[in-house]
Order: C-alpha cells, then sequence, then structure tokens
C-alpha cells in the first residue's frame, strides 16, 4: 500500500480508524510511519491519540518509526504518549484487570521511554504471575538491548513458569553479551544445565567465540554429548532390536517434534518423518546419530547477526531483497529486515544436533527406530 492510503482513509477524525479491520490498520500506521517525512510524525501521533488508541496500533507505531530510524520518545515532540504509557503500566501492573488487557499493556511499555518501566515489567515477572503475562514481559524486555536485561531474567529464573522459562532461555542465548550470565547462572546452579535443549547446548559449546565455547564447555559438561564414535558403539545395536511403536511415539514428542512432523504430531521445520521411514532402520539410526553426516541444502543451519547484536540460528526459508526470514526449532520464524542485517554465516551442517539420544538406552532407541518404520 502506498503511504498516502494512510491519509485517504484514517483522516484526523475521531474515532480514528472506525469501520476498518484493527490489523490492517496496525499494517497502515506501520506503512506511514516507516515513511513519512519527520515533520509530519507528530500529526500521525496526534491522531492516534486523539481516543484510547489499541496497543496493536502503538505498536505499529513503534515498529514503523524503528525501520525509519527513529523512536516514539524522538517523534513524539508533543509529549502526547505520556498519559498512554502511564495508563499501560498501571494497567500491567494490575493483578486484578482482565489478563488481556495487562499483555496489551506489557506489549505497548516495550516502546516507552520512561525509565521506570523496567521495573514495572520486572514485577510482571514475580512468581505468582500469570504465565502468559510472565512470557510477554520476558518478550519485552529482551526487546531491549541493555547488559540489566540478562541479570533481570537470570534473578527471576526461579519466579517463572515453564513457558516463561523457555522464553527468558531463548532470549539469553539471542544476543552474545548475554551469555556469560547465562553460563555463570548455570555454572553455580541457578539455572541447570538440562533446562537447555541439545541444538542449544551445541550451539554454546561450538560458539565461534572461543572464550565462550571454553566457558560454556565448562559449565555445561553434565550434558554435553558424547563422541559420535562412542554413540554410534553404543546404539549399534538398536537397528537389530524388535521395538515397540507406541513407545517409539513417546520418545518421539520428547526427542523429535519441536522439529518434525509425524503421525499428525510436531512441528514441520525439518522433514516429515513418513517421507524417510524407506530408508531403512540402519539409515535412520545414523541420520539420528550423526546428523552431520549427510545434510540435505534445505535443512543447513544458518546464523543471522543484526546490527543491533541479535542472534538468530535455524533454516533460511525465505531470502528477498527487502529481508531475510529464517525458521528456527520450535517452528518460530522471524524476518530480518535488509537494512537490520549484519551478516549471514553456516557452518554448514544440520539444524538438528549431535546429542538427542543422550538418556536413551538401545531399547529406546529401537522403540524409536520402529515408530518412524511404522508411519502410514
Amino acid at each position: 500500500a502506498p503511504p498516502d492510503v494512510l491519509t485517504t482513509l484514517l483522516p484526523d477524525a475521531v474515532p480514528f480508524g472506525e469501520g476498518l479491520d484493527p490489523a490492517f490498520v496496525a499494517r497502515l500506521i506501520e506503512i506511514r510511519a516507516a515513511s513519512q517525512p519527520a515533520r509530519d510524525r507528530a500529526a500521525l501521533i496526534r491522531s492516534l491519540t486523539m481516543a484510547d488508541p489499541p496497543a496493536a496500533w502503538l505498536g505499529a507505531l513503534g515498529a514503523g518509526l524503528r525501520r525509519a530510524g527513529t523512536s516514539l520518545e524522538k517523534a513524539d515532540t508533543e509529549k502526547r504518549l505520556a498519559p498512554v504509557f502511564a495508563r499501560a503500566a498501571a494497567t500491567a501492573g494490575q493483578a486484578d484487570a482482565p489478563e488481556a488487557a495487562r499483555l496489551a499493556a506489557v506489549e505497548l511499555l516495550g516502546f516507552s521511554p520512561n525509565p521506570e518501566t523496567r521495573a514495572v515489567l520486572a514485577g510482571c515477572l514475580g512468581k505468582g504471575q500469570p504465565e502468559a503475562v510472565q512470557t510477554a514481559a520476558v518478550r519485552t524486555l529482551a526487546e531491549e538491548a541493555d547488559p540489566a536485561v540478562a541479570p533481570l531474567l537470570v534473578g527471576h529464573w526461579s519466579d517463572l513458569g515453564t513457558p516463561g522459562r523457555e522464553v527468558a532461555l531463548s532470549e539469553l542465548l539471542a544476543r552474545k553479551e548475554r551469555l556469560l550470565p547465562l553460563l555463570e547462572a548455570v555454572q553455580s546452579g541457578r539455572i541447570p544445565a538440562a533446562a537447555l535443549s541439545a541444538a542449544q547446548v551445541q550451539g554454546l559449546a561450538h560458539h565461534a567465540d572461543k572464550e565462550l565455547a571454553a566457558a560454556a564447555r565448562k559449565a555445561l559438561a553434565p550434558v554435553l554429548p558424547p563422541s559420535r564414535d562412542a554413540s554410534v558403539a553404543k546404539f549399534q545395536s538398536a537397528a537389530a532390536l524388535a521395538g515397540d511403536a507406541a513407545r517409539g511415539r513417546v520418545q518421539f514428542t520428547q526427542r523429535c517434534q519441536v522439529c518434525h512432523r509425524a503421525d499428525g504430531l510436531g512441528v514441520p521445520v525439518g522433514p516429515d518423518l513418513v517421507t524417510v521411514k524407506s530408508k531403512g532402520r540402519d539409515a535412520l539410526l545414523t541420520a539420528i546419530l550423526e546428523p552431520n553426516k549427510e545434510v540435505a541444502a534445505q535443512y543447513i543451519s544458518c546464523t543471522i547477526t543484526t546490527k543491533d547484536g541479535e542472534t538468530l540460528a535455524g533454516i533460511i526459508s525465505e531470502d528477498t531483497t527487502s529481508g531475510v526470514t529464517i525458521k528456527m526449532a520450535g517452528g518460530a520464524t522471524k524476518t530480518v529486515e535488509r537494512s537490520r542485517l549484519k551478516g549471514t554465516t553456516s557452518a554448514g551442517q544440520s539444524l538438528m544436533p549431535e546429542g538427542l539420544e543422550t538418556g536413551m538406552t538401545p531399547q529406546d532407541m529401537a522403540d524409536l527406530l520402529s515408530f518412524i518404520a511404522e508411519l502410514k
């Protein structure tokens, strides 16, 4: 849509955007904020704040201004957003407010320039807070490229529910400056090494920064996978053992479904396992134990680094003149615009990590092989 569409569809009148789909309005706001001259930004903010705007619209405004290389704080020359953020802070911290309202307020606070915002968001991480609110607060806090974020997330680890811990771990791993605080927390036992997935362990142990990689191997020693030769020797009998597909289905859900689909379960990041079952048990065993031995081009893992320090690892699903889209373990995707892209690297390895067999017996492996072989 051309930038002037917003002016045509959304005149400076109340109610702003009446009769239009809110998601469509948000997209138009983002386009307009990203493309309009700086002198027109105050007028756009004035139009938005004539009524109490949805958080998604202000989020779109903030995102558009970021694309333009500026911020809400700089664009809001008339200081019209201060009361909006104040209301959001009050709602986010209000335990008896509707959860949907708190989630919208937490998202909105990600664009607030007020230094007191972090204390409000930290309060949302506390023990007993709804898991959805905790998770939203983790994501909002993690948008800041600030060294204080990592200690804050680590400090609240024991307060977070399972979803919040998963997101916190992902966000700690997303920036290089957060890795050492994470590894120190693992080393001290504040975060258990077992909380990290095999892929996360492998990524840290083979980090390009040699000092970080050494620190990771020390902190993660209890969960580092054995050598591939040792694993092959341990599990070579599994291909010949009789397996139980029902038990193998459990192994699949515990170890494989984060990146594969099978029998109606899982996430399609790697291939659907029904497409590989005909390879035979020996070949399947090799693919599980030695995932880097033979990697199809479309499943080679890449690492994207942004100019603001974010690191994303996964499979490139789209590469265009406007940006790069990466699909990560778990199925999450993210598009990085060319203007934010610092670089893309790949070691030519599979996104599937070594060590998925950790904690399994040869019989467990035989069960998993039977589950795959019997897929329909």
